[in-house]
């Protein structure tokens, strides 16, 4: 008997190919096997995505060590992984976009909006002669907060492209703090699309509890993040907590950096494609 699948010439009795590993099949198909692969394909232990969550969750360095070591049918490729913890919050994000505008906006304190506001009366004459600094301060927040809602609605749009696009700065933020003696940049790779595909499914889980009990839970989700990351890499490069602690307040702080200046170039761009064609980005 040949496996119906690569050919290879099978033993009496086999369960598997020894040829490809496939599953040999001599029952004829009824609608309760169908269901009940489908079940155990989406749904079991056995399934290759639940089976690397699973891992990634407890052990996320024996994940990255498998693949990176070469074993690649146990666990799910890294970018596959992270594609589908992209899609899932992409489709749930946008499924509740008002909702997620209004609970990023309000990740960011009053605190966060005052000096904001003491920065701009520094450099604009006009408010430093309000007479209602309090009403001007309000009216401040309240025209900040809304163009951040417009620009997070556009984001959602594109949600999934920027995250997966994000990977290549944060892979070489990470290669540059963690070191490149133990892992080079393609195996930094696979670590960051691992997390992120996790920290993806996280983040959702938390948006759907806070639409559910209270917004501040979603604000959480950035405290999950820190964790984990510092506990994959702190188990995969051996670090101390103290090592651990101080590589990542590093990577936030070049990470920081870099955004501010993605987003100061941005905005330079944005306004002169707005005064030389007139274009308005907010609507």
């Amino acid at each position: 008997m040949e496996c119906k699948n690569c050919k290879y010439t099978l033993i009496e009795k086999a369960d598997y190919c020894q040829g490809c590993g496939a599953k040999i099949v001599t029952e004829r198909l009824t609608v309760k096997g169908i269901f009940l692969e489908f079940l155990n394909k989406v749904f079991g232990w056995d399934n290759t995505y639940l089976r690397t969550f699973r891992t990634m969750v407890v052990a996320p360095d024996k994940v990255v060590k498998d693949y990176i070591g070469g074993v690649r049918k146990k666990f799910m490729p890294p970018f596959t992984f992270l594609l589908i913890g992209l899609t899932i919050a992409t489709l749930v994000f946008n499924s509740f976009s008002d909702k997620y505008a209004e609970f990023s906006s309000g990740m960011f304190g009053e605190n966060f909006y005052r000096l904001q506001f003491d920065s701009a009366k520094e450099k604009d004459d006009s408010l430093k002669s309000l007479e209602n600094d309090e009403k001007a301060f309000e009216d401040f927040m309240k025209e900040q907060i809304d163009s951040h809602k417009k620009m997070q609605g556009m984001l959602l749009k594109y949600f999934n492209l920027f995250a997966f696009l994000s990977m290549p700065m944060y892979t070489f933020i990470a290669f540059l703090v963690f070191g490149r003696k133990k892992y080079n940049y393609a195996e930094h790779l696979v670590v960051n699309s691992y997390i992120q595909g996790v920290s993806m499914i996280a983040t959702t889980f938390l948006f759907i509890m806070a639409l559910v009990i209270h917004p501040y839970i979603f604000s959480s989700g950035v405290l999950v993040a820190i964790f984990y990351y510092s506990f994959t890499y702190k188990r995969l490069c051996d670090l101390t907590l103290g090592r651990t602690l101080w590589k990542f307040i590093k990577f936030l702080l070049i990470l920081i950096t870099v955004f501010v200046g993605i987003s100061f170039s941005i905005g330079i761009i944005l306004a002169l494609l707005a005064k030389v064609f007139g274009l308005n980005f907010m609507d």
